[in-house]
């Protein structure tokens, strides 16, 4: 081959990679969970266990809603859920009421993606970890 040939198909294959990344989905449900201020009180939650908690706690959530966001359509099931079981275990340290709060956002993360069945991320429905109360 030619030089000159070899240069333009150098080119082009340099060209090819620097091709635009398509963005995400837009996703809006997610988005607007991802907008929401999380692990203040509420209801029954008294909010982050500490106040150097809270931090940590709604980064943890965020990230991993925005890692699905990024995730390429179709959503998969098992990556979205290995995704959040990765955002339970992160979090396994904290105070069990916080904990408990994050299993709640990783079950309206779940749902705000669009899956209708259950998470499989308990050994309970997700309805009733949403419901938690403790008696």
């Amino acid at each position: 081959m030619r030089p000159a040939l070899k240069l333009i198909g150098f080119g082009i294959l340099m060209m090819a990679g620097c091709a635009p990344v398509p963005a995400p989905p837009e996703r809006p449900a997610l988005a607007l969970l991802l907008t929401e201020t999380k692990f203040l009180p509420r209801d029954d939650y008294t909010g982050a266990d500490t106040p150097e908690d809270l931090k940590p706690l709604q980064e943890a959530v965020n990230k991993a809603i925005d890692d699905i966001r990024a995730m390429p359509e179709p959503l998969d099931e098992v990556a979205v859920r290995g995704r959040l079981s990765r955002l339970l275990k992160d979090t396994d340290l904290f105070a069990t009421e916080d904990r408990d709060e994050v299993g709640r956002y990783a079950i309206r993360t779940w749902r705000a993606a669009g899956f209708k069945d259950e998470s499989g991320l308990f050994r309970v429905a997700d309805d009733r970890v949403l419901n938690l109360r403790w008696l």
